[in-house]
């Protein structure tokens, strides 16, 4: 009989490099970890990711990728593993991105509708904010957003 899994079961959030992790590696799973520590059901989410997830921080010249699995997510330095989606930003934009509310099971960004939101949005269209693969992996940027949000 195939085992399944216990949905309430603590989706974990590994730093491979621990502590030789970059500023943005460092970030990302501070982030995720407290996303699933508020709000454990985005574990779901996390587990419909079927490939990685890079952020590039364009003030530090470090990047990170997310890969994610059934159990927790292995954060790396650096661009690894071909990411479908990759976010180039700075710091600020991506702890920015992090406050937008999310609903729907992180499938609807609320938090484009605010002061912060709007910033971000217009980030995205001046191109200082990037984000590759938005058109052609959507579902997956859209997931991202809901991942890294902590806003309730």
């Amino acid at each position: 009989m195939p085992r399944q899994r216990d949905v309430h079961a603590a989706y974990k959030v590994e730093v491979a490099d621990g502590d030789q992790a970059n500023g943005v590696a460092s970030i990302l799973g501070s982030l995720l970890q407290q996303n699933f520590d508020k709000f454990p059901e985005r574990a779901a989410i996390a587990r419909r990711m079927r490939r990685p997830v890079g952020v590039y921080s364009k003030d530090t010249d470090a990047a990170a990728t997310i890969v994610f699995g059934q159990e927790g997510a292995v954060i790396y330095n650096g661009l690894v593993e071909k990411p479908s989606v990759t976010v180039h930003a700075t710091v600020n934009q991506i702890l920015d991105v992090a406050q937008l509310k999310v609903v729907g099971k992180g499938l609807v960004p609320v938090g484009f509708f605010t002061k912060r939101g709007l910033h971000v949005l217009g980030e995205i269209l001046r191109h200082r904010l990037v984000v590759k693969g938005l058109l052609t992996h959507t579902m997956a940027s859209l997931r991202t957003i809901a991942l890294v949000s902590i806003a309730e």
